[in-house]
C-alpha cells in the first residue's frame, strides 16, 4: 500500500468516527435525561441519584488517564473499538435491571469506557489529516447534531415504547458502531515502545501552562454549560417555563452543531490558539452580558457557539503540543487533571450564587475566561 492510498484511508477515519459518534449520541440523549427519573423508578432516592451521578463524572474523569496510557502503548484504533464492542452489553443489562444501583453500575462502566477512548479520539483524528481545525469541526459538528436532535426523538418515542426500549435501542446503536468503526477506521500509530522518559520529558513548562489554561477553560464550563446556573437562572431568577428553558437550549445546541464547521475553518486559517484566546472571553462574556440584562436571548443563544469554538480549537492546540508517542498519555493527564480541577467551579458557583445572587456565578465565569486567556498567551506554538 503506497503512501498516496494509505493517506486516503486515514482521511476516512474522521467521517468514520464523526458518523459513529453521532449515531451513539442521537441514540443515548433520546432517554440519557430521563435517567434519573428511571432510577427513582427503581427506588433510587435524591440522595443516591446525587451520588451516582457523581460516581459517573469521577469514572469519566480518572479513567481518561488510563486511557492515554492504553492509546500509546496499543495504538488508537482498538483503544476506540474494545470499549464500543462491550457497551451493548452494559446497555442491555441496564435495561432490564429491576433494583437501581445495577443500572448505576453498568452506566459507571459506559461511562469508564467512554473516557477511556478520549485520547484515542483526539489522536487519530489529528494524525489523519493536516487540516485539524476542519477536522475536530467536523467531529464537533456530529456531536452537537447527537445530542440536539437525541432528546426531540425521545419526546416522540418515550410514550409510545418506554425508557427500556429506548436503552436497548442503544445497545443496538453501539453494536452497529462498533462494527463500523471495526471495519473502516484504519491505524494511525504503530505500535510502539516510546522511549524512556518521553513523558517526563514531553510535560515541560510549556505544556504546563497550558494544562494550567485549560484548568481555567474547564472551570469556565463548569459554571456554564455543563453547570446548573443557566438552567437556575432562567427558572428562577426569570420565570421561564420548563418548556421554554428547553427550548432555547434546543436553539443553542442546533447553532453549536451549525457553528462547528465555521469554528474548524477559521481555526485552520487563523491558529488554535487565537480561535482559543477569543472564544474563552466571549463564551463567558456573553453569558455575563445576558444575565446582566435581564436575560437578553440573543447573548445566551450566541455564547453557544463560542464554546463550541472553544472544544475544536483547544484540540487543535493539544494535538500541536504533543508528539505522536506521547500524545495519548498527555491528552489523558490534561483531561483527568481539568477535569478535578473543574469539578469545584460548580460548588465556588453555588456559594456565590447563595451569597451574593444569581448573576455572580457568571461574573465568576467571566473571571475564569479572562485568567485562561491571560495564561493561553504564555503558551508557545510549534512552528
Amino acid at each position: 500500500m503506497d503512501g498516496g492510498e494509505t493517506n486516503h484511508l486515514k482521511n476516512r477515519n474522521v467521517l468514520v468516527l464523526s458518523s459513529t459518534v453521532s449515531l451513539i449520541l442521537l441514540s443515548l440523549y433520546s432517554w440519557y435525561y430521563l435517567f434519573p427519573l428511571y432510577l427513582k423508578e427503581l427506588g433510587a432516592s435524591d440522595r443516591e441519584v446525587g451520588i451516582s451521578y457523581a460516581l459517573f463524572t469521577l469514572g469519566f474523569t480518572f479513567a481518561q488517564c488510563i486511557g492515554g496510557y492504553l492509546t500509546d502503548r496499543f495504538g488508537r484504533k482498538w483503544v476506540i473499538i474494545l470499549p464500543t464492542y462491550f457497551f451493548p452489553i452494559f446497555y442491555l443489562l441496564l435495561a432490564v435491571s429491576k433494583v437501581w444501583y445495577l443500572p448505576v453500575i453498568f452506566y459507571l462502566f459506559t461511562a469508564v469506557g467512554s473516557a477511556i477512548q478520549i485520547p484515542a479520539f483526539t489522536s487519530i483524528i489529528a494524525e489523519s489529516t493536516k487540516r485539524k481545525g476542519k477536522a475536530f469541526g467536523l467531529f464537533e459538528f456530529y456531536i452537537a447534531l447527537g445530542i440536539a436532535f437525541g432528546p426531540l426523538i425521545g419526546s416522540v418515542l418515550i410514550d409510545r415504547v418506554g425508557i427500556r426500549t429506548l436503552i436497548i435501542s442503544t445497545a443496538v446503536t453501539c453494536l452497529i458502531g462498533a462494527i463500523l468503526r471495526h471495519i473502516f477506521l484504519v491505524e494511525t500509530q504503530q505500535v510502539k515502545q516510546p522511549k524512556k522518559g518521553a513523558v517526563k520529558t514531553s510535560l515541560n513548562r510549556n505544556f504546563g501552562l497550558f494544562l494550567l489554561s485549560g484548568a481555567f477553560l474547564f472551570l469556565v464550563f463548569s459554571i456554564s454549560i455543563h453547570g446548573p446556573f443557566m438552567t437556575l437562572f432562567q427558572k428562577e431568577s426569570l420565570k421561564f417555563s420548563e418548556s421554554r428553558i428547553s427550548l432555547l437550549f434546543a436553539i443553542g445546541g442546533i447553532l453549536s452543531a451549525l457553528s462547528s464547521l465555521l469554528g474548524g475553518s477559521m481555526t485552520d486559517k487563523l491558529g488554535g490558539k487565537k480561535i482559543l484566546g477569543m472564544s474563552v472571553c466571549l463564551h463567558p462574556f456573553l453569558l455575563f452580558l445576558w444575565s446582566s440584562l435581564s436575560g437578553f436571548t440573543p447573548f445566551f443563544v450566541i455564547s453557544f457557539a463560542f464554546s463550541q469554538f472553544c472544544y475544536i480549537a483547544y484540540q487543535v492546540v493539544i494535538t500541536d503540543l504533543t508528539e505522536e508517542e506521547t500524545r495519548g498519555r498527555l491528552i489523558g493527564i490534561f483531561g483527568t487533571t481539568t477535569g478535578l480541577i473543574s469539578s469545584l467551579g460548580p460548588i465556588i458557583g453555588m456559594q456565590l450564587k447563595i451569597h451574593y445572587g444569581y448573576k455572580a456565578p457568571f461574573y465568576l465565569a467571566f473571571g475564569f475566561g479572562i485568567i485562561s486567556f491571560l495564561i493561553l498567551q504564555c503558551v508557545k506554538e510549534k512552528k
